[in-house]
């Protein structure tokens, strides 16, 4: 009976692919994240590079999987709503951080990268794409541009964290079992996600980049607002701009240039416009308030307004 029912109406059963895609995506991203950044710990690496490269690249999983999917069946704009959705609502998640932690002072010295770098990174896909393509070439500049703003960062962590040389395997066997079940189901899950969101944007006619933008992005980063919750109760509020800032590189670069390498990526460029807007923006507004001693929840309501504010310039567009 239920089979039938489902059979009959794909809008329903499709949506409710895209709820338990969801679900487990945020799960599995979340357990992942937790054994890596357990790993990490254990061998001494600081809050802030610990949010910034082991966190955001983890909570980038979803991201990533969900892009070689959309990519794979010839979806840019698939790709590119995941990816500017997902980057976009970090904005937003930053904010409520902020309102929850009411005051965060700001780790100074945290490694070496200008702001006018990081800020140049996470919008070079915007400008590499503008002929409409991003091609393989490109997807191997993003990634060396990624690696050689790692390094940077990595080489600057003598100051902020003691890194251990030696760790008992004994200490790190069950996280390496969880991150490898929980990729797996990832994997999985972000597959599902995407092709039922493309099924659904045909039912509705809705365009697939808003679908990405909205749905995919947004339920994405759904790891990301684990994370950063916690690392407010567990007094890591370092990891929550290191998170933020990490991972729209990692979207930008890194998860961009995998799936360029794996499959050139076509979009009509006119659709982005808005949305890229929005993201720098917000973007160089984070830089900004970094470069200040404290942050409080002011500065979080803005971020949130400013979210607000793209959704609804979004709606009637």
């Amino acid at each position: 009976m239920i089979e039938h029912i489902l059979n009959q109406n794909p809008l329903l059963f499709n949506g409710i692919v895209i709820i338990l895609s969801l679900a487990i995506v945020s799960k599995s991203a979340d357990l992942l994240v937790n054994s890596i950044s357990n790993y990490a710990r254990k061998i001494g690496i600081s809050d802030y590079l610990i949010g910034f490269l082991v966190v955001s690249i983890g909570t980038a999983t979803p991201e990533l999987i969900a892009a070689i999917t959309g990519a794979i069946i010839n979806q840019g704009a698939i790709v590119f709503g995941t990816i500017l959705g997902s980057n976009l609502f970090k904005i937003p998640l930053l904010g409520l951080v902020l309102l929850i932690a009411v005051r965060i002072r700001t780790q100074q010295n945290t490694g070496g990268n200008a702001p006018i770098v990081t800020f140049f990174l996470v919008i070079l896909p915007l400008f590499l794409v503008v002929d409409g393509n991003l091609s393989r070439p490109e997807g191997i500049v993003l990634i060396i541009a990624f690696f050689l703003y790692i390094t940077k960062l990595w080489q600057s962590e003598g100051e902020l964290g003691k890194i251990k040389k030696d760790i008992s395997i004994r200490k790190i066997w069950k996280d390496a079992i969880i991150f490898i079940l929980s990729l797996a189901a990832l994997l999985l899950s972000a597959r599902w996600l995407v092709l039922s969101s493309v099924e659904i944007s045909k039912i509705l006619g809705i365009s697939p980049f808003f679908i990405g933008l909205i749905v995919i992005g947004i339920g994405a980063s759904t790891p990301e607002l684990t994370v950063q919750v916690k690392s407010i109760i567990r007094h890591h509020k370092n990891i929550a701009f290191g998170n933020v800032l990490g991972s729209l590189v990692a979207n930008s670069a890194f998860v961009l240039g995998i799936v360029a390498i794996i499959k050139p990526i076509t979009i009509n460029p006119s659709i982005i416009i808005t949305t890229s807007i929005f993201m720098s923006i917000g973007l160089l507004y984070i830089l900004l308030i970094m470069g200040k001693r404290y942050v409080n929840w002011k500065q979080g309501l803005f971020l949130i307004m400013l979210y607000v504010l793209f959704l609804l310039t979004e709606s009637i567009l």
